[in-house]
Order: C-alpha cells, then sequence, then structure tokens
C-alpha cells in the first residue's frame, strides 16, 4: 500500500462523472492567457545564432528566474492533479518526500553546482566525457532520454486529462496531439530564454490557480455542514509523518527523507531538463542560489496543494459538489474547476492548470533536443570534421519535432492507468535515472571508475528497478499503464507466480537500489587520468562566437 487511504472520505460512491465543460467565457480568459504567454516567449527569445544561445540562453538568466523556472518545471500539471488527489485520499504524509527534496537540493548546490561550472557544458553530461570517457557520454545521455521522454509523457497526459474534462469530450487523444504541437510552436523558435521566462509565468499562473481554488471553497463552504475543522476525521487528513519504516510501505518517514533526498539528486543532478536552468545562470554562485531557491520554494509550495486537496475532500464530505466523486481520482481537481468554480474563476484557474502541462513539456523539449544534438550528434559530426554553429542550431529544432512526436505517442500509451498520477511521474524516474546519479557521485566525489566499469553500473541499475516495478504492475494490473494492462492480465500463472516472487519493496527505495547498483559496479574499475579536452566544452573564443570547439569555418 502506497498511499494511505484509511483516513475517512465519509460515505462517498465512487463512478464516473459527466460534466458539460468550461463555457465561451472561461474558454476566451484561457485563449488569452496562452496568446500572451506565446507572446512573451517569442519576444523574449532573442537571437538564436549558437546552440549556446538556444541551449544556455548565453548565461544570462538572473538566479531568481532560473530558480521560478525549476520550479515551474517540477511542478507540472501531475502536481496540479495529483497531489490534491493523494491529499483526498489519505493525508500529507507526502510531505516527507518532498522534505527529502529540499535536503538533497542543499547537497546538489553545495557540490554538483560548482562541478559543472568548472568547464562550459551545454549538458552536465560533458563531466562524465572527461571522467570516463565519450562511450560513457553517450550512454548517459541516452539514458536520460528514456527516462526523461517517459516521464515527460506522463506529465503531457496529466495536462491533457484536465483538457479533456474542461472540453467535455471522451476523445484524450486528440486533446494530447493538440497540446502536444501547440507547446512545440514556442519551443523551436525561442529555445531555453523563452522557455525560461515563459516558465517564470506558468510558475505564478499554477500558484494562482492553486489559491483561487482554495479560497473559493472557504468563502463558500455551506454553513450548515459546520466549520471545516469540526468535520470528523479532519484532523487525521492532516498527518504529515507516519513512523512505518516497512521496505514495502512507500509512505514512511525514512523511506520518505532517502528516497526523496537521492531522487532530487538524480533528477536535479544529472537530468538536462532541470539541470539546464542552473547552467543559465551566469556563473556557479547564480547555479547555486537557483538551486537553493528552489528548495526553499518546493516545500511551501506542495504544502499549498496537500492543504487544496483536503479542502477538497471537506467539500465533498459536506456534500457540496454537485457531482459525484469520479472513480479516477486524477479527475477529481478539473472536475472542481469544470463543475463547482463561477465563471471567470474557472478560466483563470484551468489556464493555471495548461500552463503547468505547458510549462513541462516545452522545457522538456528543449532539454531532449540539448542532449540529442550535445551528446549525441554533435562528437559523430567533429569525428567527421565538424560543422558550423547554424547547423546544429537546425538540427537542434529538428530533432525538437521528432522528441514532439514521440512525446504524443507515449503520453497516449498511459491512456488507462488508474494509478495516482504524481506516483506514476515519480516512479518512472527511477527507472533509469539510479544509474545516472552513480555514475556522477563516482566522477565528482571519487577517483574510481573506468569508462567499462562505469557503463556496467549504470546498465545493470535498470533492470534491478525495472523488475520491482514489474512486480507491483503484476499484483495490480490497472496501475500499469493502458497498453500494457492486457499484457499483464494474460500471464500465464506460473510467469505471474515467479514475478510476485520477488521482493515488494516500496518505489522510493528503488532510485536507492539503482544508485548503489551503479556506483558499487562502477567502482570495480580503475579511473584514468581525466581528459584535458571535452567534446562538450568550449573555448573562451567559442564563447566568443568564433569557429573553435571543433567547428569549421
Amino acid at each position: 500500500q502506497e498511499i494511505d487511504c484509511s483516513p475517512p472520505i465519509g460515505d462517498l460512491l465512487y463512478f464516473p462523472t459527466m460534466q458539460a465543460g468550461l463555457s465561451y467565457i472561461d474558454w476566451s480568459l484561457v485563449a488569452l492567457f496562452l496568446l500572451g504567454v506565446g507572446a512573451v516567449g517569442f519576444r523574449s527569445c532573442g537571437s538564436q545564432a549558437t546552440t549556446r544561445d538556444y541551449f544556455l540562453a548565453g548565461r544570462s538568466i538572473p538566479w531568481w528566474a532560473a530558480s521560478l523556472s525549476i520550479i515551474a518545471t517540477e511542478t507540472s500539471a501531475v502536481t496540479f492533479i495529483g497531489v490534491p488527489a493523494a491529499a483526498f485520499s489519505g493525508d500529507w504524509t507526502l510531505l516527507q518526500l518532498f522534505a527529502g527534496f529540499a535536503i538533497g537540493r542543499v547537497f546538489l548546490a553545495l557540490v554538483f553546482v560548482k562541478v559543472f561550472y568548472r568547464r562550459d557544458y551545454i549538458t552536465v553530461y560533458g563531466l562524465l566525457a572527461e571522467r570516463f570517457g565519450e562511450k560513457t557520454r553517450l550512454l548517459s545521455a541516452l539514458l536520460f532520454l528514456a527516462g526523461r521522454v517517459v516521464a515527460s509523457a506522463v506529465r503531457l497526459y496529466a495536462g491533457c486529462l484536465a483538457v479533456k474534462i474542461a472540453i467535455g469530450t471522451d476523445s484524450i487523444e486528440t486533446v494530447i496531439i493538440s497540446l502536444g504541437l501547440f507547446g512545440a510552436a514556442f519551443t523551436l523558435k525561442g529555445g531555453i530564454k523563452a522557455v525560461v521566462w515563459t516558465d517564470v509565468i506558468l510558475g505564478i499562473a499554477l500558484l494562482a490557480g492553486c489559491l483561487i481554488s482554495s479560497a473559493w471553497i472557504l468563502a463558500s463552504f455551506p454553513e450548515a455542514a459546520g466549520s471545516i475543522f469540526d468535520l470528523e476525521g479532519f484532523s487525521r487528513k492532516l498527518s504529515m509523518v507516519r513512523l512505518d519504516n516497512s521496505i514495502s510501505d512507500a509512505g514512511g518517514l525514512i523511506a520518505g527523507l532517502l528516497g526523496g533526498m537521492v531522487l532530487t539528486l538524480a533528477t536535479h543532478g544529472t537530468d538536462q531538463d532541470i539541470a539546464q536552468r542552473m547552467l543559465t545562470c551566469r556563473d556557479a554562485r547564480g547555479g547555486q542560489l537557483s538551486v537553493l531557491g528552489s528548495a526553499a520554494l518546493i516545500t511551501p509550495l506542495i504544502t499549498l496543494f496537500l492543504a487544496l486537496g483536503t479542502l477538497l475532500w471537506a467539500w465533498h464530505k459536506a456534500e457540496a459538489a454537485g457531482y459525484a466523486v469520479p472513480e479516477d481520482l486524477n479527475e477529481l481537481f478539473p472536475l472542481f474547476i469544470v463543475n463547482d468554480l463561477p465563471t471567470g474563476l474557472a478560466g483563470l484557474v484551468m489556464a493555471g492548470l495548461l500552463a503547468a502541462a505547458l510549462s513541462s513539456f516545452t522545457s522538456v523539449l528543449n532539454a531532449l533536443s540539448a542532449t540529442t544534438v550535445a551528446d549525441i550528434y554533435k562528437p559523430f559530426a567533429e569525428r567527421r570534421g565538424g560543422y558550423c554553429d547554424a547547423h546544429y542550431v537546425k538540427v537542434s529544432r529538428g530533432a525538437t519535432i521528432l522528441w514532439t512526436l514521440l512525446l504524443i505517442g507515449l503520453a497516449i500509451a498511459f491512456v488507462g492507468s488508474q494509478d495516482n498520477i504524481v506516483k506514476i511521474a515519480l516512479k518512472v524516474l527511477t527507472y533509469f535515472y539510479g544509474g545516472l546519479l552513480g555514475a556522477f557521485l563516482l566522477a565528482i566525489l571519487t577517483n574510481r571508475g573506468s569508462g567499462l566499469s562505469v557503463m556496467a553500473g549504470m546498465l545493470s541499475s535498470v533492470p534491478v528497478v525495472l523488475l520491482l516495478q514489474l512486480r507491483q504492475f503484476t499484483e495490480h494490473p490497472a496501475t500499469a499503464p493502458g497498453l500494457l494492462q492486457g499484457l499483464l492480465e494474460g500471464l500465464c500463472p506460473e510467469t505471474r507466480a515467479a514475478i510476485l516472487w520477488l521482493p515488494d519493496i516500496a518505489w522510493p527505495w528503488w532510485i536507492i537500489l539503482g544508485t548503489l547498483t551503479a556506483f558499487l559496479i562502477g567502482c570495480l574499475g580503475k579511473s584514468k587520468k581525466p581528459s584535458a579536452k571535452s567534446g562538450n566544452s568550449c573555448s573562451s573564443e567559442a564563447e566568443a562566437g568564433s569557429s573553435t570547439c571543433g567547428l569549421s569555418p
């Protein structure tokens, strides 16, 4: 049991709910907001003549903007939908995990960021190239691409789930395609600079949507139901700490703190999507402040969304909602927006939700493109003589289009899963990032590791985690992506028994096991003297625009 559903939910009945969708006035507000965001993105993009401009914004972003961009990127529609749903069905023990996130960021700012700023990396995987060779960089880039594209598909799916309810349609596939293509449009034009500055706006809109919804419930709560604080079971809904530290309990204190700390080191220290933000700052100090700023903001922000989930529980407990609780709790908050908020407010809050979906989607497109070009295509091209930087910018935009299509396809594959959307998003991050973190820890903290041993460790960590996920999917097929549910239900009894023989380990421990696997196997190799040259670093002449770094004039 991964989220404790024991706190009483009253006599609520779960069954599918129909809705008519937002009004024309609300949709007009949403459209105006999105057009305004797009205008800011196009206006702020500036010159994109080089890959350094396209992927790092010329290292011109102030730390506070980068910090808000980090928050906006990680608090996607998954947060907007999944965190209130988790608080509705359970309590506030999710805060344990996010407290671990904050602790991990302090270590990240003090240790990782300084290392990343020693050279002019376009992606953080240049560090692994220096320490362990180009093949290690290539493998790390591939692991990032695999992990991030799956996680981002979940985010896109979450945002489109809300849009589907807002429109009042059953065709979520059409929504996924439309939103995906819209998000790709100004990512192609503006690069990371446009993404960061639009993230600032989108992050503020996300926070405003949460506050507006909470304030509306408090102001409109039925007097006949009495005080929210006097509702039966309310105090148990606010429980933040669970001391049950069974290895199969995802809500335990130790699992939350340790799992959260290691996961944030992996996502923010080895994931180009997040790490790219701190690399856009002017210097290492700015990068550190951007990470520390996000550490200070993340826990209060999640607390607000948990409070919203508890208020939604009280709203339904008092029978104030004009609709039944949906079978899929991921639809709970979107249904509240469409059915309960008045015209005008509903449009503003839905705009914030769409903002969250677009923020995470546009940022990941740029990160995926950066890694594809800087860590896969460019090293290969330079062995053949290299090209001018304008060529790499064109290839970057082509990669953005290809990743858009793949993300749309994967998001459609997740249609049908009944698991909490936050758990889905966090679980998929553990699949590949333990191997990445193990390699980075070896590179930063030790003198151990060879290219062969590090790559062996990275590859070995992946099946360790995937087997643990397969066990949970086999035991609970409804939590699997819709594409896999039929395959799981068709497993023969012998195969099912063999899979269920594996230990039941809660998902926060998966990233820890994956990291340890990669780190320990990587330690078996002896390190060679680091190369003075990295294919992912540039000289000062390159920064000034000359044709060094292996580029032809």
